[in-house]
């Protein structure tokens, strides 16, 4: 009767035993992948230089499917937006020079004040994505939101999409639009631009063009200024797009930002 009774003990000892290795064994799975850029944008500045009231101007951007993708069988097409957002920049003279750093601005929706039934506002943070050197001094007057290029830049298409049963999938944008807008629940409605590239329609480039039509000033505009935004945007109030005296002779900027919006794996 002691043996067995020593025999049981020594069984619920080894049960003990092996619970308590079952609590720290452990099995490692190794997950690696390898994260590339869908797209391949040119960084350089699209720089108009010094231009004039009522003159039209452009310039081409170059979006493309990236090397990477068009190596990997598995993808075929790449979505994507052009945004247009604030842009912040050290200037001395006024604004009329850039003499440091740009970089974009952060658009902030602001609630009514309450009680009211006023629309939302908004205003541009220039500082969550200021660079190093310019933290460092905060107080730096030269820290400006640059007056807005964006609502006069338009986005246009090649209309080149080969061998596609789509006779365009990309969007348009004329200019003389608002950048975005502050709805009524306090959110960004971007007036975003859409593209698409596709390698099984040979579609794998897609050359915008960036046409820049150059506002006027205060009651300095040519008497035609209207006929002028209307013809591009008919829906265009011309009042609207008129820059106040004040910013004459200043540096405007825009950021044009390119994001992918989605990827589909190879047609079947």
């Amino acid at each position: 009767m002691k043996k067995i009774l020593l025999a049981v003990i020594a069984m619920g000892a080894v049960a003990v035993s092996l619970v308590g290795l079952s609590a720290f064994e452990a099995h490692v799975i190794n997950v690696t992948a390898k994260i590339e850029n869908a797209l391949q944008v040119p960084l350089e500045a699209l720089n108009f230089g010094t231009v004039f009231p009522q003159e039209e101007l452009a310039k081409n951007l170059s979006v493309a499917l990236s090397g990477s993708f068009l190596d990997e069988d598995r993808v075929d097409d790449v979505e994507y937006i052009i945004r247009q957002k604030p842009k912040c920049g050290v200037t001395n003279e006024d604004g009329t020079q850039i003499v440091g750093p740009t970089w974009t601005g952060h658009v902030v929706p602001v609630p009514p004040a309450q009680g009211t039934e006023n629309p939302w506002t908004y205003y541009v943070d220039c500082n969550v994505d200021a660079p190093i050197q310019v933290i460092q001094d905060p107080t730096n007057p030269e820290l400006w939101l640059l007056p807005s290029l964006c609502q006069y830049v338009s986005k246009h298409p090649d209309g080149i999409d080969d061998n596609s049963d789509e006779s365009n999938n990309d969007g348009s944008l004329n200019s003389f639009h608002q950048p975005f807008t502050i709805n009524a629940n306090g959110g960004i409605d971007w007036n975003d631009v859409d593209g698409r590239l596709a390698k099984s329609d040979n579609d794998t480039t897609d050359t915008w063009t960036i046409d820049l039509k150059v506002p006027c000033f205060g009651g300095f505009c040519a008497q035609d200024w209207a006929t002028f935004v209307r013809d591009i945007n008919e829906d265009a109030d011309p009042a609207l797009y008129t820059q106040p005296i004040s910013n004459e002779h200043k540096v405007f900027g825009c950021n044009l930002w390119v994001e992918v919006t989605g990827v589909s794996e190879e047609r079947g």
